[in-house]
């Protein structure tokens, strides 16, 4: 019988990394008392320590049981004796330094301690205070913060994954703050592709927001700005999909030739970028018009001539224009077609068709929507990058890449909630592309990702990270495979971790995991875990909102965590109250008639931050200057 009150357990069994071992009848009852401190006795999650002469093994409990004296018994257990299964994770030695992996096993009958609370400071001591974070205290130690290694987050890639409800968006603004923290971290780089619009709000100062629509909401924040994604500068093929769809090899050799002259022709005007004019394709970042060539793909579908196609005269073929149409030639500008006469089957004044090859009318009709369609301003007129009538734009590349990777705020945010859906993934694609490449060029400047790292954090990742969608796919694959070498590295959000690609997955090296109701969504977790956690695992169905199982490098240990965020700082993703409100509202509350024109004018103008304003002599946007 031992004196010494941690004493809880005997080795009994020893299996590769998992050991059996068997509860002392003293510590049976499930309490016992050391140095004035009470301490629980097997329970799931909890540490021990098996001393080992000049060092100390520390292993998890992640299974307790007790089989009775009729049954068989579990290997290296006594029937009728409870036991507790412990999987082990790391050593600590004499000088109190602690290191993961263990060079001796126990023996039988070696001897398992209670880790106390000396014990546990010891394991979560970090050496170094400037290469962690604090984002809330050990679940079973609330003196203990629970820390992350930064440097292991943004190089290794990691995942949060959790429910619903489960305080997913919590968990992110709270490593987000500690990330962006200024008295920290002065130079810290992050961008987070947040497709609900969730955390402007959670952020405030430490972030810049770039939304789709600005307008109303600049008006009263100045952290938002307008979202800009200009076409010209987006590889052919993306540009291509998001302007036509899908095209024909033929016709997209036509368009692709189209752009190619364009965009020689500006490299030919600028002198000072120093291109090799024959050098440029339709790759090269280079300004063109999408409302011109819009306009010679519309002529070349329905224009109609004066002279047959193949004829040959000195004389330019002449458009056949409708004297009777409103708008004959038509505009650029304004995306206005021209009106042509219509083509004759013979006759003196024979009307001849164009007679071009290309063959995207449908598609072409729908860039013509596109263009017109102010949801998608953001990519065809975006602002400054836009294109002039004289083929001049404001602003720069460089002045781009100033906007999503040197902004004054630690955090950019791109609000995606207002691009169309069937455009989200290939938008969130080309726009991780875009700065991908440009960071992979510029990785031995001041501002490349290695001399500043760049953290890309994916919100409802499993909406564009899917089998389904290869765009996306394969650039988030292409980061998680390379970014380390560049410096870019990725966080991956979602509550439906089974539809992500099974090859971002596996290249993640640490997870938070919140409670997962769903089946397949755990075994596929535990599954891709690092560490050796399949009974501890089992506890995440049961987690606590806000609480998170984190394993893999950014922790020392596999760590159960409380996270903590300040009050005012979370996300806008709370569930609404439908009874009880302190605030006027909900179902229990009697409410009198309304307008539903002001439902009617958010619709109409596709954000939900509009509102009517009356006044005497019109209808006002609430924002508007009066």
């Amino acid at each position: 019988m031992s004196n010494d009150p941690t004493h809880i357990g005997d080795v009994t069994n020893v299996q590769g990394d998992t050991i059996t071992a068997e509860v002392v009848p003293e510590a049976a009852p499930g309490l016992t008392f050391s140095r004035g401190h009470a301490y629980f006795v097997g329970q799931v999650g909890a540490y021990v320590r098996i001393p080992l002469g000049l060092v100390d093994l520390f292993a998890v409990v992640v299974q307790v049981g007790s089989s009775a004296h009729h049954e068989e018994p579990v290997a290296g257990t006594v029937p009728g004796r409870p036991w507790m299964r412990l999987e082990l994770l790391g050593e600590a030695h004499r000088d109190g330094s602690f290191s993961r992996g263990v060079a001796r096993y126990p023996s039988i009958g070696d001897q398992v301690l209670l880790v106390t609370a000396n014990d546990l400071n010891l394991i979560y001591e970090v050496q170094d205070q400037r290469r962690s974070v604090r984002i809330g205290h050990v679940a079973n130690a609330p003196h203990l913060p629970a820390l992350i290694d930064v440097s292991k987050l943004v190089t290794r890639h990691a995942a949060i994954v959790g429910s619903t409800g489960s305080g997913k968006s919590t968990t992110v603004a709270a490593i987000l703050n500690a990330l962006a923290s200024p008295a920290r971290f002065a130079s810290s780089r992050i961008l987070l592709v947040d497709v609900h619009g969730e955390y402007s709000h959670a952020l405030g100062d430490l972030a810049i927001t770039l939304q789709v629509d600005a307008t109303e909401s600049a008006n009263r924040s100045r952290n938002i700005e307008q979202l800009c994604l200009p076409y010209w500068a987006l590889p052919f093929d993306d540009f291509l999909y998001l302007a036509l769809g899908t095209v024909d090899d033929n016709s997209a050799m036509i368009v692709q030739s189209h752009v190619t002259h364009a965009k020689r022709m500006y490299a030919e005007r600028h002198h000072e970028l120093g291109l090799n004019v024959n050098a440029v394709t339709a790759d090269t970042p280079l300004p063109f018009s999408v409302r011109k060539l819009w306009m010679v793909l519309h002529e070349m579908h329905f224009s109609t001539h004066t002279a047959a196609p193949n004829a040959q005269t000195d004389d330019t073929r002449a458009y056949a224009l409708d004297p009777d149409g409103q708008e004959l030639r038509g505009d650029i500008e304004s995306v206005t077609p021209p009106t042509y006469k219509p083509a004759t089957a013979g006759g003196k004044d024979r009307i001849y068709l164009s007679g071009s090859s290309i063959n995207i009318r449908r598609q072409t009709d729908a860039l013509g929507a596109k263009l017109r369609d102010p949801r998608y301003d953001f990519l065809f007129r975006p602002g400054p990058w836009d294109i002039s009538l004289t083929g001049e734009t404001q602003s720069s590349l460089g002045d781009f890449l100033k906007a999503w990777l040197g902004a004054d705020k630690p955090i950019v945010i791109a609000d995606l909630s207002g691009v169309p859906n069937q455009v989200l993934q290939r938008v969130v694609s080309v726009l991780l592309r875009l700065l991908y490449e440009s960071l992979i060029w510029a990785r031995k400047l001041s501002e490349g990702a290695r001399e500043r790292p760049l953290l890309v954090v994916l919100e409802e990742a499993h909406r564009y990270l899917n089998e389904s969608n290869d765009a996306a796919g394969e650039i988030v694959e292409r980061i998680v495979k390379e970014g380390r070498k560049f410096g870019i590295g990725s966080l991956i959000i979602s509550q439906r971790p089974s539809e992500i690609r099974p090859t971002v997955l596996s290249q993640l090296g640490s997870f938070i995991v919140l409670r997962l109701s769903n089946t397949s969504d755990r075994s596929l977790v535990r599954s891709t875990l690092p560490d050796n956690l399949s009974g501890l695992f089992d506890a995440v169905p049961v987690l606590r909102t806000g609480e998170a199982l984190i394993t893999g490098d950014i922790v020392k240990l596999p760590t159960r965590v409380v996270i903590n965020l300040p009050e005012g700082m979370r996300p806008d993703s709370a569930d609404p109250e439908v009874v009880g409100r302190e605030l006027p509202g909900g179902w229990d509350v009697p409410r009198p008639p309304q307008d539903y024109e002001d439902v009617a004018w958010a619709w109409r103008r596709l954000t939900p931050n509009s509102r009517r304003v009356i006044t005497d002599d019109h209808t006002k946007q609430d924002g508007d200057e009066k």
